[in-house]
Order: C-alpha cells, then sequence, then structure tokens
C-alpha cells in the first residue's frame, strides 16, 4: 500500500487520532507500507524503517531509534526530531585525562567536556573544529539528568530564553557561538539571566566533519 502524505490537510487532533488508526491498521494486516511524508513525528512514530531523501537522494535508511541516536550527517541530525538535535562549533583538545572538546561561552572560559573512550575516530581532529550534536533531553538540570550515563558531566550556562511546556521546560543557552536548547523537568524554576548548572549525557552526543557534513563518531 502507498500512502502519499494522507494527513497532511488535517487539524492537529484529527492528524493525531488518525496516525493512530494507519499504525493499527498496519500492525492488523502485517503487510507492507510505504508511506511519503515531510512531518518527521509521523515517520518516526508509523514506521519500521525510515528513508531519509535530501534532492532525491538518499541521505539514511534505518529503524526509528538508529536515525534519531545516530544520525548518518548534519541534515539527518538536523531534520529529524523537535527540537532539533544542538549542532555546536567545538574544538577537539588534549586534556589531561584524554580527548576533550572545547565550547566557547560568552562573558565566560570555554566548557570542556571530556570525549568518551572509543571515540577514536576523533584522533585525527586534534586542534582541529568538528560539529558537536547533542540533543535537547540529552542536556538538562542536573536532578533530571540520567544518572545511569557512563558519561555525564556538568557546567554552567546563563540562560537566555525560557520555554514553559507543561511536561517539560525548555531553556535557551549559547555554547559555540550559536543557541543551544536544553531540556529541563518542569519545575526546575529557572529564569532568563540566571547562571545555571546543566548535566551533557555525554553518552548521546555525535560528531560531525564540519566540511563533508558527515559523522565522524
Amino acid at each position: 500500500f502507498l500512502f502519499d502524505e494522507p494527513l497532511s490537510n488535517l487539524d492537529a487532533k484529527l492528524r493525531v487520532d488518525m496516525r493512530t488508526e494507519i499504525k493499527r491498521l498496519h500492525q492488523r494486516m502485517g503487510t507492507t507500507f510505504v508511506y511519503v511524508t515531510h512531518d518527521q513525528i509521523e515517520a518516526m512514530t508509523l514506521a519500521t524503517k525510515i528513508a531519509v531523501l535530501k534532492d532525491g537522494v538518499l541521505q539514511q535508511f534505518g529503524t526509528p531509534a538508529e536515525i534519531y541516536n545516530s544520525p548518518s550527517n548534519i541534515f539527518v541530525a538536523d531534520f529529524m526530531g523537535s527540537p532539533a538535535m544542538n549542532l555546536l562549533n567545538a574544538t577537539v583538545e588534549n586534556g589531561a585525562g584524554g580527548l576533550e572538546v572545547s565550547l566557547e561561552r560568552p562573558n565566560a572560559a570555554p566548557l570542556r567536556l571530556p570525549v568518551m573512550a572509543g571515540n577514536d575516530g576523533l584522533t585525527a581532529y586534534t586542534g582541529r573544529q568538528v560539529i558537536f550534536g547533542i540533543r535537547p533531553e540529552a542536556l538538562t538540570d542536573p536532578d533530571g539528568a540520567d544518572r545511569k550515563a557512563r558519561s555525564l558531566t556538568e557546567g554552567d550556562c546563563l540562560i537566555e530564553v525560557v520555554e514553559p511546556a507543561g511536561s517539560d521546560t525548555f531553556a535557551v543557552t549559547k555554547l559555540g557561538g550559536k543557541s543551544v536548547v536544553a531540556r529541563l523537568r518542569a519545575d526546575t524554576g529557572i529564569a532568563p539571566g540566571q547562571n545555571t548548572r546543566l548535566a551533557f549525557n555525554l553518552d548521546k552526543a555525535v560528531f560531525f566533519d564540519p566540511e563533508s557534513q558527515a559523522r565522524i563518531v
């Protein structure tokens, strides 16, 4: 069966309801559906496999989890996810404990984050710039951080904008010369202008080559 943007003209609530019905139909019939959409939420929730295209060229093919957690390039990383993945300019450096990435902060010393062991592909970039990618849910308040993470690092960030969203609070800060979105607990109680401690789950970090835009690790 071929579905070509079947929900694009529906209002938001009906779109969600119909998405659930299509999912039920697919599970009941157990046959192949080819579903074309520009809506990333539809793609993530309905698909067993996703093909991401740009200008007619296949960028990545994989499960929703593979596409979301291990994007093959900057286009896929930026396209999939809402809010989108934070993509920051960073410099790879040799630190006392091994490789680190350094992120510029306004009116403060650079924030230095350790690189997890096993990311050997970054060694060739020592002293060079890379694009550091981290999703908003991997950048949160320390009390809301995943304590099972193998590499969890905290740093102070100046909050510029706070956006309460009911179940979550989104906070905007600036790192690596770009605006960065952090996803915090709803009851965090932060305010614009505050210097706030944020936790970086570096298990979820990905790195891209700034020229080819392909993922390094």
